[in-house]
Protein backbone atom coordinates (compact mmCIF):
# COMPACT_ATOMS: atom_id res chain seq x y z
CA UNK A 1 0.00 0.00 0.00
CA UNK A 2 1.34 3.72 -0.72
CA UNK A 3 1.40 6.73 1.46
CA UNK A 4 -1.11 8.56 -0.39
CA UNK A 5 -3.28 8.72 2.62
CA UNK A 6 -0.27 9.20 4.79
CA UNK A 7 2.51 11.42 5.17
CA UNK A 8 4.98 11.71 2.66
CA UNK A 9 8.34 9.99 3.31
CA UNK A 10 11.76 11.44 2.80
CA UNK A 11 14.00 8.71 2.40
CA UNK A 12 18.17 9.73 1.89
CA UNK A 13 19.47 6.89 -0.31
CA UNK A 14 23.54 6.43 -0.21
CA UNK A 15 25.37 4.28 -2.50
CA UNK A 16 27.94 4.54 -5.27
CA UNK A 17 25.87 2.41 -7.73
CA UNK A 18 23.84 4.24 -10.09
CA UNK A 19 21.59 1.22 -11.34
CA UNK A 20 20.90 -0.10 -7.56
CA UNK A 21 19.65 3.57 -6.74
CA UNK A 22 17.50 3.72 -9.23
CA UNK A 23 15.91 0.18 -8.64
CA UNK A 24 15.22 2.21 -5.14
CA UNK A 25 14.16 4.88 -6.44
CA UNK A 26 11.32 3.41 -8.40
CA UNK A 27 10.57 0.82 -5.76
CA UNK A 28 10.11 3.87 -3.10
CA UNK A 29 8.87 6.32 -5.27
CA UNK A 30 5.54 3.66 -5.98
CA UNK A 31 5.10 3.57 -2.61
CA UNK A 32 4.76 7.53 -2.24
CA UNK A 33 7.89 7.56 -1.21
CA UNK A 34 9.86 10.93 -1.93
CA UNK A 35 14.23 10.17 -2.22
CA UNK A 36 17.07 11.96 -2.39
CA UNK A 37 20.54 10.14 -3.76
CA UNK A 38 23.72 10.62 -2.61
CA UNK A 39 27.19 8.86 -3.48
CA UNK A 40 29.82 11.06 -1.62
CA UNK A 41 30.06 12.11 2.28
CA UNK A 42 29.94 15.77 1.19
CA UNK A 43 26.62 14.97 -0.58
CA UNK A 44 25.21 12.93 2.53
CA UNK A 45 25.79 16.02 4.52
CA UNK A 46 24.42 18.73 2.20
CA UNK A 47 21.02 16.70 2.27
CA UNK A 48 20.72 16.02 5.90
CA UNK A 49 21.82 19.99 6.54
CA UNK A 50 18.62 20.76 4.55
CA UNK A 51 16.05 18.46 6.26
CA UNK A 52 15.50 15.56 8.58
CA UNK A 53 14.73 12.55 6.59
CA UNK A 54 12.34 9.81 7.81
CA UNK A 55 14.66 6.69 6.70
CA UNK A 56 18.40 6.31 5.18
CA UNK A 57 19.19 3.16 3.21
CA UNK A 58 22.70 2.26 2.68
CA UNK A 59 24.07 0.23 -0.42
CA UNK A 60 26.16 -2.45 0.90
CA UNK A 61 27.96 -2.19 -2.40
CA UNK A 62 29.36 1.21 -1.52
CA UNK A 63 33.09 1.30 0.10
CA UNK A 64 33.15 0.43 4.11
CA UNK A 65 34.83 3.76 4.71
CA UNK A 66 32.06 5.69 3.34
CA UNK A 67 29.48 3.45 5.31
CA UNK A 68 31.11 3.94 8.17
CA UNK A 69 31.22 7.70 7.63
CA UNK A 70 27.34 7.84 7.14
CA UNK A 71 26.52 6.02 9.98
CA UNK A 72 29.10 8.12 12.49
CA UNK A 73 27.85 11.06 10.88
CA UNK A 74 23.57 10.31 11.59
CA UNK A 75 24.32 9.39 14.91
CA UNK A 76 26.12 12.48 15.92
CA UNK A 77 23.51 15.06 13.93
CA UNK A 78 20.67 13.25 13.79
CA UNK A 79 20.83 10.22 16.40
CA UNK A 80 16.38 10.20 16.27
CA UNK A 81 17.06 8.80 12.73
CA UNK A 82 19.47 6.54 13.32
CA UNK A 83 17.15 3.87 13.95
CA UNK A 84 15.96 3.72 10.68
CA UNK A 85 18.73 2.96 8.97
CA UNK A 86 18.28 0.28 6.78
CA UNK A 87 21.26 -1.75 5.38
CA UNK A 88 21.47 -3.66 1.59
CA UNK A 89 23.69 -6.47 1.98
CA UNK A 90 24.90 -9.15 -0.47
CA UNK A 91 26.71 -12.93 -0.48
CA UNK A 92 30.12 -12.31 -0.65
CA UNK A 93 30.09 -8.49 0.22
CA UNK A 94 32.48 -6.92 2.12
CA UNK A 95 33.01 -8.49 5.95
CA UNK A 96 34.24 -4.22 7.20
CA UNK A 97 30.86 -3.60 5.76
CA UNK A 98 28.67 -6.80 7.53
CA UNK A 99 30.90 -5.74 10.89
CA UNK A 100 29.40 -2.53 10.88
CA UNK A 101 25.96 -3.94 10.57
CA UNK A 102 26.10 -6.47 13.44
CA UNK A 103 28.20 -4.08 15.83
CA UNK A 104 25.42 -1.31 15.07
CA UNK A 105 22.89 -3.67 14.82
CA UNK A 106 21.20 -2.11 11.42
CA UNK A 107 18.00 -3.91 9.62
CA UNK A 108 19.59 -5.94 6.82
CA UNK A 109 18.06 -6.67 3.76
CA UNK A 110 19.73 -9.01 1.11
CA UNK A 111 19.90 -7.52 -2.38
CA UNK A 112 18.04 -10.42 -3.87
CA UNK A 113 14.97 -9.84 -1.82
CA UNK A 114 14.87 -6.36 -2.44
CA UNK A 115 11.63 -5.74 -4.20
CA UNK A 116 10.05 -7.55 -1.71
CA UNK A 117 10.99 -6.82 1.65
CA UNK A 118 12.68 -2.84 1.62
CA UNK A 119 9.35 -1.32 2.07
CA UNK A 120 8.43 -3.57 4.07
CA UNK A 121 10.66 -3.29 6.53
CA UNK A 122 10.56 0.81 6.38
CA UNK A 123 7.13 0.42 7.01
CA UNK A 124 7.69 -1.87 10.39
CA UNK A 125 10.43 0.79 11.41
CA UNK A 126 7.86 3.41 11.06
CA UNK A 127 5.41 2.26 12.99
CA UNK A 128 7.46 1.51 15.76
CA UNK A 129 8.37 5.09 15.67
CA UNK A 130 4.84 6.27 15.88
CA UNK A 131 4.53 4.70 19.57
CA UNK A 132 6.83 7.79 20.13
CA UNK A 133 4.58 10.86 18.66
CA UNK A 134 4.00 11.82 22.50
CA UNK A 135 7.25 13.11 22.45
CA UNK A 136 7.58 16.50 21.06
CA UNK A 137 10.86 16.38 21.34
CA UNK A 138 14.04 14.54 20.77
CA UNK A 139 16.98 15.20 23.10
CA UNK A 140 20.63 16.27 21.53
CA UNK A 141 23.54 14.29 22.40
CA UNK A 142 25.97 17.13 23.68
CA UNK A 143 28.78 15.21 25.56
CA UNK A 144 29.89 11.38 25.71
CA UNK A 145 32.64 10.34 27.60
CA UNK A 146 33.86 7.64 25.04
CA UNK A 147 34.69 10.51 22.77
CA UNK A 148 37.01 11.26 25.82
CA UNK A 149 41.01 10.79 25.38
CA UNK A 150 42.62 7.90 27.73
CA UNK A 151 45.74 7.07 28.23
CA UNK A 152 47.17 3.51 25.75
CA UNK A 153 45.42 0.67 26.52
CA UNK A 154 42.55 1.76 28.80
CA UNK A 155 40.25 2.56 26.27
CA UNK A 156 39.25 -1.20 25.80
CA UNK A 157 38.84 -1.38 29.26
CA UNK A 158 36.23 1.87 29.29
CA UNK A 159 34.74 1.99 26.02
CA UNK A 160 31.35 0.00 27.30
CA UNK A 161 30.76 1.58 30.09
CA UNK A 162 29.96 5.70 29.68
CA UNK A 163 28.73 8.88 30.70
CA UNK A 164 26.51 11.28 28.12
CA UNK A 165 24.86 14.06 28.65
CA UNK A 166 21.90 14.89 26.57
CA UNK A 167 20.05 18.32 26.24
CA UNK A 168 16.18 19.21 24.96
CA UNK A 169 15.38 23.12 25.55
CA UNK A 170 16.55 24.52 28.96
CA UNK A 171 16.34 20.20 30.37
CA UNK A 172 19.56 18.05 30.83
CA UNK A 173 19.60 14.51 31.31
CA UNK A 174 22.98 13.03 32.61
CA UNK A 175 23.07 9.48 32.50
CA UNK A 176 25.72 6.92 33.05
CA UNK A 177 25.41 3.53 31.57
CA UNK A 178 26.93 0.34 32.97
CA UNK A 179 27.18 -2.60 31.03
CA UNK A 180 27.72 -5.42 33.80
CA UNK A 181 30.43 -8.08 33.28
CA UNK A 182 29.36 -11.74 32.87
CA UNK A 183 26.28 -10.51 32.65
CA UNK A 184 23.30 -9.97 30.39
CA UNK A 185 22.31 -6.45 32.05
CA UNK A 186 22.37 -2.75 31.42
CA UNK A 187 22.28 -0.43 34.53
CA UNK A 188 21.42 3.11 33.66
CA UNK A 189 21.63 5.79 36.13
CA UNK A 190 20.36 9.20 35.20
CA UNK A 191 19.35 12.53 36.42
CA UNK A 192 17.28 15.54 34.93
CA UNK A 193 17.59 18.93 35.58
CA UNK A 194 16.61 22.46 34.26
CA UNK A 195 19.45 24.53 33.58
CA UNK A 196 17.14 27.81 33.53
CA UNK A 197 15.40 26.42 37.09
CA UNK A 198 17.81 24.75 39.16
CA UNK A 199 14.82 24.54 41.29
CA UNK A 200 12.50 22.86 39.31
CA UNK A 201 11.29 19.32 40.69
CA UNK A 202 10.47 15.98 37.81
CA UNK A 203 9.55 13.80 41.46
CA UNK A 204 7.01 11.13 40.30
CA UNK A 205 7.86 11.45 36.58
CA UNK A 206 7.86 8.06 34.49
CA UNK A 207 11.12 7.21 32.59
CA UNK A 208 11.27 3.70 30.26
CA UNK A 209 13.32 2.31 28.71
CA UNK A 210 12.09 1.52 24.98
CA UNK A 211 13.83 -1.49 22.85
CA UNK A 212 13.83 -3.00 19.38
CA UNK A 213 10.24 -5.34 20.53
CA UNK A 214 8.91 -3.30 22.93
CA UNK A 215 9.85 -1.87 26.51
CA UNK A 216 12.59 -3.59 28.60
CA UNK A 217 12.49 -1.24 31.61
CA UNK A 218 10.80 0.97 33.75
CA UNK A 219 11.40 3.89 36.80
CA UNK A 220 10.32 7.08 38.23
CA UNK A 221 12.06 9.89 39.55
CA UNK A 222 13.41 10.71 42.57
CA UNK A 223 12.92 14.27 44.22
CA UNK A 224 15.96 15.50 42.63
CA UNK A 225 15.32 14.03 39.64
CA UNK A 226 17.27 11.07 39.83
CA UNK A 227 16.77 7.51 38.43
CA UNK A 228 17.65 3.89 37.75
CA UNK A 229 17.09 1.28 35.49
CA UNK A 230 18.38 -2.42 34.94
CA UNK A 231 17.53 -3.98 31.84
CA UNK A 232 18.48 -6.57 29.69
CA UNK A 233 21.27 -5.92 26.53
CA UNK A 234 20.08 -5.22 23.12
CA UNK A 235 22.22 -3.03 21.37
CA UNK A 236 19.74 -0.50 20.60
CA UNK A 237 17.64 1.29 22.78
CA UNK A 238 15.95 4.65 23.95
CA UNK A 239 15.15 6.52 26.72
CA UNK A 240 11.45 8.28 26.85
CA UNK A 241 10.97 10.79 29.55
CA UNK A 242 7.12 11.20 30.41
CA UNK A 243 7.58 15.35 31.57
CA UNK A 244 4.04 15.94 31.26
CA UNK A 245 0.98 13.73 30.37
CA UNK A 246 1.14 14.56 26.59
CA UNK A 247 4.73 15.37 26.54
CA UNK A 248 8.13 13.79 26.92
CA UNK A 249 11.31 13.45 25.58
CA UNK A 250 13.13 10.48 23.76
CA UNK A 251 16.61 10.31 24.08
CA UNK A 252 18.25 7.41 21.87
CA UNK A 253 21.41 6.38 23.21
CA UNK A 254 24.16 5.32 21.34
CA UNK A 255 24.80 1.86 19.96
CA UNK A 256 25.57 -0.25 23.64
CA UNK A 257 28.10 -3.47 23.73
CA UNK A 258 27.63 -6.43 25.50
CA UNK A 259 30.31 -6.90 28.08
CA UNK A 260 32.29 -10.27 27.28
Amino acid sequence: MGTSREQKKWILIVGEDPSARNDMRVLLGSSGCDCTFASTIQQVLAAMDQREFDAVVLDGQSSASLIAEVISRINESQPNVFRRVVLITEEGGDPLIAALAEFYALPCIRRKLLLHQLWTNLQSLFRREAVLKYSAQVARLISDSIRDPLPIGVRSLEDRNRTLLYASGNLRMDLHVEVKGGSNRIGLTGQILDSAKPSRTFEGIPVRVQGWKGPLAHATAGEFGEFHVDFNFEPSVSLEVGIAETQGITIPLPPLRRAP
